[in-house]
Protein backbone atom coordinates (compact mmCIF):
# COMPACT_ATOMS: atom_id res chain seq x y z
CA UNK A 1 0.00 0.00 0.00
CA UNK A 2 1.27 3.44 -1.19
CA UNK A 3 2.24 5.70 2.24
CA UNK A 4 1.18 9.60 1.89
CA UNK A 5 1.90 11.91 3.79
CA UNK A 6 0.10 15.40 4.69
CA UNK A 7 2.72 17.53 3.19
CA UNK A 8 1.22 21.11 4.08
CA UNK A 9 1.27 19.93 8.12
CA UNK A 10 5.29 18.70 7.85
CA UNK A 11 6.08 21.40 5.89
CA UNK A 12 5.02 23.91 8.60
CA UNK A 13 6.57 21.08 11.48
CA UNK A 14 9.67 21.53 9.60
CA UNK A 15 9.42 25.27 9.19
CA UNK A 16 8.86 25.74 13.57
CA UNK A 17 11.53 23.15 13.96
CA UNK A 18 14.32 25.30 12.15
CA UNK A 19 12.38 28.93 13.44
CA UNK A 20 15.94 31.32 14.39
CA UNK A 21 18.42 29.38 12.64
CA UNK A 22 18.32 31.45 9.77
CA UNK A 23 20.92 33.86 9.92
CA UNK A 24 23.17 30.45 10.77
CA UNK A 25 22.31 28.27 8.42
CA UNK A 26 22.43 31.50 5.82
CA UNK A 27 26.03 32.03 6.50
CA UNK A 28 27.02 28.33 6.12
CA UNK A 29 25.36 28.58 2.53
CA UNK A 30 27.03 31.72 1.70
CA UNK A 31 30.43 29.34 2.69
CA UNK A 32 29.17 26.40 0.61
CA UNK A 33 28.13 27.39 -2.93
CA UNK A 34 32.13 28.43 -3.68
CA UNK A 35 33.31 25.16 -2.15
CA UNK A 36 30.35 23.47 -5.12
CA UNK A 37 31.72 25.95 -8.00
CA UNK A 38 35.21 24.90 -6.85
CA UNK A 39 34.18 21.33 -7.31
CA UNK A 40 32.18 21.98 -10.22
CA UNK A 41 35.73 23.06 -11.94
CA UNK A 42 37.48 19.85 -10.41
CA UNK A 43 35.30 17.91 -12.07
CA UNK A 44 34.17 19.47 -15.30
CA UNK A 45 38.29 19.41 -15.83
CA UNK A 46 38.56 15.75 -14.97
CA UNK A 47 35.06 14.62 -16.47
CA UNK A 48 34.51 10.93 -16.21
CA UNK A 49 37.80 10.03 -14.73
CA UNK A 50 36.75 11.79 -11.65
CA UNK A 51 35.11 9.29 -10.33
CA UNK A 52 37.28 6.73 -8.41
CA UNK A 53 37.83 3.50 -9.56
CA UNK A 54 39.72 0.17 -9.04
CA UNK A 55 39.85 -3.79 -10.43
CA UNK A 56 37.98 -6.32 -8.24
CA UNK A 57 41.83 -7.97 -7.87
CA UNK A 58 43.00 -5.39 -6.23
CA UNK A 59 40.30 -5.57 -3.25
CA UNK A 60 40.63 -9.24 -3.11
CA UNK A 61 45.06 -8.18 -2.86
CA UNK A 62 43.78 -5.56 0.06
CA UNK A 63 42.52 -8.97 2.24
CA UNK A 64 39.03 -8.26 1.06
CA UNK A 65 39.02 -4.28 1.71
CA UNK A 66 39.04 -1.33 -1.03
CA UNK A 67 42.53 0.54 -1.59
CA UNK A 68 43.47 2.87 1.17
CA UNK A 69 44.26 5.58 -1.85
CA UNK A 70 40.94 4.91 -3.15
CA UNK A 71 39.24 4.55 -0.30
CA UNK A 72 40.51 8.55 0.10
CA UNK A 73 38.56 9.50 -2.95
CA UNK A 74 35.33 7.32 -2.41
CA UNK A 75 34.74 9.32 0.60
CA UNK A 76 35.72 12.48 -1.40
CA UNK A 77 32.88 11.34 -3.93
CA UNK A 78 30.69 9.30 -2.71
CA UNK A 79 31.16 6.87 -5.32
CA UNK A 80 33.14 4.02 -6.76
CA UNK A 81 33.52 1.43 -9.92
CA UNK A 82 34.89 -1.62 -9.01
CA UNK A 83 36.28 -3.12 -12.13
CA UNK A 84 35.79 -6.76 -13.29
CA UNK A 85 33.80 -8.28 -10.28
CA UNK A 86 32.16 -11.14 -12.15
CA UNK A 87 33.57 -12.46 -15.37
CA UNK A 88 32.07 -10.95 -18.73
CA UNK A 89 30.91 -13.91 -20.14
CA UNK A 90 29.33 -14.65 -17.41
CA UNK A 91 27.55 -11.56 -17.23
CA UNK A 92 26.71 -11.64 -20.69
CA UNK A 93 24.69 -15.35 -20.22
CA UNK A 94 22.83 -14.34 -17.18
CA UNK A 95 21.31 -11.19 -19.56
CA UNK A 96 20.59 -13.46 -22.17
CA UNK A 97 18.67 -15.63 -19.21
CA UNK A 98 16.90 -12.70 -18.24
CA UNK A 99 15.60 -11.78 -21.69
CA UNK A 100 14.08 -15.02 -22.34
CA UNK A 101 12.74 -15.07 -19.19
CA UNK A 102 11.00 -11.09 -19.28
CA UNK A 103 10.32 -10.85 -23.09
CA UNK A 104 8.89 -14.84 -23.04
CA UNK A 105 6.71 -14.34 -20.20
CA UNK A 106 5.42 -10.80 -21.85
CA UNK A 107 4.20 -12.47 -24.99
CA UNK A 108 2.82 -15.54 -23.05
CA UNK A 109 0.39 -13.66 -20.86
CA UNK A 110 0.10 -10.26 -22.82
CA UNK A 111 1.19 -8.18 -19.63
CA UNK A 112 4.10 -5.66 -19.75
CA UNK A 113 6.28 -4.63 -16.84
CA UNK A 114 8.24 -2.03 -16.04
CA UNK A 115 10.93 -4.37 -15.13
CA UNK A 116 11.40 -7.64 -13.17
CA UNK A 117 12.69 -8.77 -10.19
CA UNK A 118 12.25 -12.65 -9.53
CA UNK A 119 14.36 -13.77 -12.87
CA UNK A 120 16.59 -17.00 -11.74
CA UNK A 121 19.31 -15.08 -13.48
CA UNK A 122 18.86 -12.02 -11.16
CA UNK A 123 19.34 -14.02 -8.24
CA UNK A 124 22.53 -15.92 -9.59
CA UNK A 125 24.28 -12.72 -9.88
CA UNK A 126 23.12 -11.39 -6.76
CA UNK A 127 24.43 -14.53 -4.92
CA UNK A 128 27.74 -14.45 -7.11
CA UNK A 129 30.91 -15.16 -4.56
CA UNK A 130 32.63 -12.35 -5.54
CA UNK A 131 29.80 -9.72 -5.80
CA UNK A 132 29.54 -10.37 -2.21
CA UNK A 133 32.90 -9.92 -1.74
CA UNK A 134 32.59 -6.63 -3.40
CA UNK A 135 29.53 -5.86 -1.56
CA UNK A 136 31.31 -6.61 2.38
CA UNK A 137 34.36 -3.99 0.79
CA UNK A 138 31.74 -1.30 0.06
CA UNK A 139 30.04 -1.81 3.65
CA UNK A 140 33.60 -1.18 5.04
CA UNK A 141 33.78 2.20 3.91
CA UNK A 142 31.12 3.07 6.71
CA UNK A 143 32.36 3.03 10.06
CA UNK A 144 30.53 3.45 13.81
CA UNK A 145 32.75 6.36 15.76
CA UNK A 146 30.21 5.15 18.88
CA UNK A 147 31.64 1.55 18.53
CA UNK A 148 27.92 0.85 20.06
CA UNK A 149 25.64 0.28 16.39
CA UNK A 150 24.07 -2.92 16.16
CA UNK A 151 25.69 -3.79 12.70
CA UNK A 152 27.95 -5.83 11.05
CA UNK A 153 29.44 -5.05 7.76
CA UNK A 154 30.79 -8.20 6.52
CA UNK A 155 27.78 -10.27 6.64
CA UNK A 156 25.58 -8.54 3.82
CA UNK A 157 21.54 -8.84 3.28
CA UNK A 158 20.21 -8.43 0.32
CA UNK A 159 17.93 -5.96 -1.24
CA UNK A 160 15.69 -7.23 -4.32
CA UNK A 161 15.98 -4.73 -6.61
CA UNK A 162 14.97 -5.21 -11.15
CA UNK A 163 17.32 -4.34 -13.86
CA UNK A 164 16.85 -2.30 -16.98
CA UNK A 165 18.06 -3.26 -21.02
CA UNK A 166 17.34 -0.20 -22.64
CA UNK A 167 18.00 -0.72 -26.55
CA UNK A 168 20.18 2.07 -28.70
CA UNK A 169 18.38 5.26 -29.40
CA UNK A 170 15.29 4.49 -26.81
CA UNK A 171 14.37 7.54 -24.78
CA UNK A 172 14.81 7.38 -21.52
CA UNK A 173 16.34 8.96 -18.90
CA UNK A 174 15.80 10.59 -15.75
CA UNK A 175 16.76 14.37 -14.00
CA UNK A 176 18.83 14.62 -11.14
CA UNK A 177 17.40 13.01 -7.66
CA UNK A 178 18.12 11.14 -4.26
CA UNK A 179 16.54 8.12 -3.18
CA UNK A 180 15.96 6.62 0.39
CA UNK A 181 13.50 9.60 1.13
CA UNK A 182 12.40 12.72 0.66
CA UNK A 183 10.93 15.36 3.12
CA UNK A 184 11.66 12.65 5.59
CA UNK A 185 15.25 13.99 5.56
CA UNK A 186 13.37 16.93 7.70
CA UNK A 187 10.68 16.16 8.97
CA UNK A 188 11.31 12.84 11.34
CA UNK A 189 13.61 13.21 14.55
CA UNK A 190 15.76 10.08 13.79
CA UNK A 191 16.32 10.99 9.93
CA UNK A 192 17.53 14.95 10.56
CA UNK A 193 19.71 13.99 13.28
CA UNK A 194 22.61 12.23 11.08
CA UNK A 195 22.91 15.46 9.65
CA UNK A 196 23.14 17.60 12.75
CA UNK A 197 26.87 19.05 11.54
CA UNK A 198 24.40 20.68 8.51
CA UNK A 199 22.03 21.98 10.94
CA UNK A 200 24.38 23.63 13.24
CA UNK A 201 25.90 25.38 10.10
CA UNK A 202 28.91 23.42 10.38
CA UNK A 203 28.29 21.48 7.13
CA UNK A 204 32.55 21.09 6.52
CA UNK A 205 32.52 18.69 9.80
CA UNK A 206 29.02 16.46 8.20
CA UNK A 207 30.98 12.62 7.47
CA UNK A 208 28.17 10.84 5.36
CA UNK A 209 29.85 7.62 6.13
CA UNK A 210 28.77 6.82 9.90
CA UNK A 211 26.44 4.13 10.21
CA UNK A 212 25.63 4.48 13.81
CA UNK A 213 22.56 6.12 13.66
CA UNK A 214 21.88 4.77 9.95
CA UNK A 215 21.53 1.06 11.05
CA UNK A 216 18.46 1.86 13.28
CA UNK A 217 16.53 4.32 11.17
CA UNK A 218 13.14 3.30 11.42
CA UNK A 219 12.85 5.39 7.34
CA UNK A 220 9.19 6.35 6.05
CA UNK A 221 10.96 5.02 2.83
CA UNK A 222 13.30 2.56 1.41
CA UNK A 223 12.90 0.76 5.01
CA UNK A 224 16.07 -1.22 4.42
CA UNK A 225 19.36 0.89 4.70
CA UNK A 226 21.48 0.52 1.55
CA UNK A 227 24.92 1.74 2.51
CA UNK A 228 25.52 1.89 -1.22
CA UNK A 229 23.12 1.98 -4.03
CA UNK A 230 24.64 0.07 -7.08
CA UNK A 231 24.45 -1.98 -10.59
CA UNK A 232 26.02 -4.70 -11.94
CA UNK A 233 26.57 -3.37 -15.63
CA UNK A 234 25.08 -6.42 -17.97
CA UNK A 235 26.90 -4.12 -21.49
CA UNK A 236 29.22 -1.66 -22.12
CA UNK A 237 28.43 1.77 -20.53
CA UNK A 238 29.86 5.44 -20.83
CA UNK A 239 29.14 8.49 -21.86
CA UNK A 240 25.99 9.46 -24.38
CA UNK A 241 24.81 5.55 -24.10
CA UNK A 242 22.02 6.25 -21.45
CA UNK A 243 23.64 6.04 -18.52
CA UNK A 244 24.17 6.99 -14.57
CA UNK A 245 25.37 10.16 -14.28
CA UNK A 246 26.90 11.30 -10.70
CA UNK A 247 27.25 14.50 -8.50
CA UNK A 248 30.53 13.00 -7.10
CA UNK A 249 30.70 15.35 -3.99
CA UNK A 250 29.24 13.89 -1.08
CA UNK A 251 29.72 16.05 1.56
CA UNK A 252 29.56 19.55 0.02
CA UNK A 253 26.14 18.14 -2.57
CA UNK A 254 24.34 16.48 0.87
CA UNK A 255 24.69 19.91 2.55
CA UNK A 256 23.71 21.75 -0.47
CA UNK A 257 20.22 20.32 -0.93
CA UNK A 258 19.55 20.38 2.69
CA UNK A 259 20.27 23.87 3.33
CA UNK A 260 19.12 25.10 0.20
CA UNK A 261 15.13 24.77 0.70
CA UNK A 262 15.77 26.29 4.07
CA UNK A 263 17.43 29.53 2.56
CA UNK A 264 15.86 30.03 -0.84
CA UNK A 265 12.44 31.98 -1.45
CA UNK A 266 12.26 30.28 -4.67
CA UNK A 267 11.16 26.75 -3.32
CA UNK A 268 8.13 27.62 -1.89
CA UNK A 269 5.78 24.88 -0.29
CA UNK A 270 4.82 23.51 -3.48
CA UNK A 271 8.57 23.15 -4.77
CA UNK A 272 9.47 21.00 -1.31
CA UNK A 273 10.22 17.26 -1.99
CA UNK A 274 7.74 15.04 -1.33
CA UNK A 275 8.29 11.27 0.62
CA UNK A 276 9.67 8.67 -1.11
CA UNK A 277 12.39 10.80 -3.65
CA UNK A 278 14.11 14.39 -4.00
CA UNK A 279 13.68 15.52 -7.27
CA UNK A 280 16.50 17.76 -7.95
CA UNK A 281 15.52 20.27 -10.88
CA UNK A 282 18.13 22.68 -12.44
CA UNK A 283 16.49 25.53 -11.82
CA UNK A 284 16.38 25.20 -8.19
CA UNK A 285 19.91 22.99 -7.58
CA UNK A 286 21.66 24.45 -10.31
CA UNK A 287 24.94 23.38 -8.31
CA UNK A 288 23.78 19.57 -7.75
CA UNK A 289 22.70 19.69 -12.24
CA UNK A 290 26.56 20.95 -12.91
CA UNK A 291 28.61 19.04 -11.23
CA UNK A 292 26.68 15.95 -12.75
CA UNK A 293 29.40 13.58 -14.84
CA UNK A 294 29.11 10.14 -16.29
CA UNK A 295 30.56 7.54 -15.14
CA UNK A 296 33.41 6.34 -16.61
CA UNK A 297 33.56 3.65 -19.56
CA UNK A 298 32.31 0.34 -17.53
CA UNK A 299 31.84 -3.60 -19.67
CA UNK A 300 29.77 -6.43 -18.07
CA UNK A 301 30.72 -7.68 -14.39
CA UNK A 302 32.04 -4.01 -13.50
CA UNK A 303 30.06 -3.29 -10.19
CA UNK A 304 29.01 0.79 -10.22
CA UNK A 305 28.06 2.44 -6.38
CA UNK A 306 27.10 5.75 -5.09
CA UNK A 307 26.11 6.86 -1.82
CA UNK A 308 22.50 6.61 -0.52
CA UNK A 309 22.51 10.20 -0.11
CA UNK A 310 23.92 10.99 -3.91
CA UNK A 311 22.91 12.92 -6.21
CA UNK A 312 22.11 11.24 -9.62
CA UNK A 313 20.39 11.21 -12.77
CA UNK A 314 20.06 9.16 -16.18
CA UNK A 315 21.54 10.65 -19.43
CA UNK A 316 18.53 10.83 -21.97
CA UNK A 317 20.12 9.61 -24.66
CA UNK A 318 21.56 6.80 -26.16
CA UNK A 319 23.64 6.86 -28.80
CA UNK A 320 25.60 3.72 -28.28
CA UNK A 321 25.30 0.79 -30.82
CA UNK A 322 24.24 -2.10 -28.39
CA UNK A 323 21.90 -2.11 -25.26
CA UNK A 324 22.48 -0.25 -22.10
CA UNK A 325 21.89 -2.82 -19.36
CA UNK A 326 22.17 -3.11 -15.66
CA UNK A 327 21.01 -5.29 -12.52
CA UNK A 328 20.42 -3.01 -9.81
CA UNK A 329 22.21 -4.80 -6.68
CA UNK A 330 22.73 -1.82 -3.67
CA UNK A 331 25.40 -3.26 -0.90
CA UNK A 332 23.66 -3.57 2.53
CA UNK A 333 24.89 -4.29 5.85
CA UNK A 334 23.86 -7.03 8.66
CA UNK A 335 21.60 -4.82 11.03
CA UNK A 336 18.14 -5.56 12.90
CA UNK A 337 16.37 -2.83 10.13
CA UNK A 338 17.61 -4.83 7.30
CA UNK A 339 16.50 -8.28 8.90
CA UNK A 340 13.05 -7.20 9.51
CA UNK A 341 13.05 -5.96 5.88
CA UNK A 342 13.86 -9.56 5.03
CA UNK A 343 11.33 -10.93 6.70
CA UNK A 344 9.02 -9.00 4.32
CA UNK A 345 11.03 -9.73 1.60
CA UNK A 346 10.65 -13.56 2.11
CA UNK A 347 6.96 -13.07 0.93
CA UNK A 348 6.79 -11.13 -1.63
CA UNK A 349 9.76 -13.30 -3.42
CA UNK A 350 7.84 -16.61 -2.81
CA UNK A 351 4.77 -14.70 -4.34
CA UNK A 352 7.37 -13.73 -7.33
CA UNK A 353 5.58 -9.94 -6.56
CA UNK A 354 7.66 -6.86 -6.24
CA UNK A 355 10.24 -6.34 -2.46
CA UNK A 356 8.20 -4.39 -0.15
CA UNK A 357 9.85 -1.27 -0.75
CA UNK A 358 8.29 -0.81 -4.25
CA UNK A 359 5.00 -1.66 -3.03
CA UNK A 360 4.88 1.06 -0.60
CA UNK A 361 6.32 3.79 -3.39
CA UNK A 362 4.23 2.90 -6.06
CA UNK A 363 1.01 2.31 -7.04
CA UNK A 364 1.55 0.02 -10.52
CA UNK A 365 0.47 -3.43 -10.18
CA UNK A 366 3.25 -6.01 -10.81
CA UNK A 367 2.48 -9.05 -13.36
CA UNK A 368 5.76 -10.66 -12.39
CA UNK A 369 3.72 -13.09 -10.04
CA UNK A 370 2.08 -14.22 -13.21
CA UNK A 371 5.50 -15.28 -14.66
CA UNK A 372 6.70 -18.83 -15.35
CA UNK A 373 9.90 -20.01 -14.61
CA UNK A 374 10.54 -17.55 -11.72
CA UNK A 375 13.22 -17.96 -9.25
CA UNK A 376 12.56 -19.63 -5.82
CA UNK A 377 13.92 -20.73 -2.85
CA UNK A 378 15.69 -23.83 -4.65
CA UNK A 379 17.45 -21.38 -6.77
CA UNK A 380 19.58 -20.15 -3.97
CA UNK A 381 23.13 -21.13 -2.72
CA UNK A 382 23.56 -21.98 0.75
CA UNK A 383 24.78 -17.60 0.93
CA UNK A 384 21.98 -16.86 -0.83
CA UNK A 385 19.64 -18.09 1.97
CA UNK A 386 21.03 -16.43 4.40
CA UNK A 387 21.10 -12.96 2.12
CA UNK A 388 17.68 -14.02 1.63
CA UNK A 389 17.12 -14.67 4.75
CA UNK A 390 16.10 -18.26 4.03
CA UNK A 391 18.60 -19.50 6.59
CA UNK A 392 20.24 -18.24 10.11
CA UNK A 393 23.39 -16.50 9.78
CA UNK A 394 26.41 -17.82 11.65
CA UNK A 395 29.18 -16.09 14.10
CA UNK A 396 32.66 -17.39 13.46
CA UNK A 397 35.19 -18.25 16.08
CA UNK A 398 37.08 -14.99 15.67
CA UNK A 399 34.13 -12.50 16.00
CA UNK A 400 34.02 -10.09 18.51
CA UNK A 401 30.97 -10.00 21.15
CA UNK A 402 29.40 -7.79 19.46
CA UNK A 403 29.06 -9.03 16.23
CA UNK A 404 27.99 -12.57 17.67
CA UNK A 405 24.92 -10.32 19.40
CA UNK A 406 23.59 -9.06 16.54
CA UNK A 407 23.29 -12.09 14.53
CA UNK A 408 21.62 -13.21 17.81
CA UNK A 409 19.31 -10.59 17.04
CA UNK A 410 18.84 -10.81 13.31
CA UNK A 411 18.36 -14.22 13.55
CA UNK A 412 15.55 -13.95 15.85
CA UNK A 413 14.12 -11.67 13.55
CA UNK A 414 14.20 -13.92 11.19
CA UNK A 415 12.60 -16.66 13.01
CA UNK A 416 15.56 -18.58 13.84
Amino acid sequence: MVVKWDQKAALASIKETFTGKDDILKQSFERLVPAMEKKREEIKAAGPNYIPTCEFQDVIDNNGRIPDDVVKRVRDTGCLVIKNVIDDEEVLQYKKEIQEYWYSNEERTGKKVRSIQNAKALVKMRQHPNLVKAMIAANYLWHDPSGKADWVPDKPMMYNDGCRIRLPGNPGGMDAHVDSGGIDRWFLDDYRQIYDKVWEGKWEEHDPFIATQRVELDQASNQLFRAFQGWVSMSEAGQEKGTIRLCPTIREQTAYYLLKPLVDPEITDKRWPYLQSMGLREELYPLINECLVTIPDVQPGDYVLWHCDLSHSVEYTHNGEKDSSVAYIPAAPMCSLNAKYLVAQRRTFLEGSSCPDFQFRHEDPTFEPLFENRASEEDLTEVGKQLMGFAPYTADDNDDERTKDVVAKCNAILGF
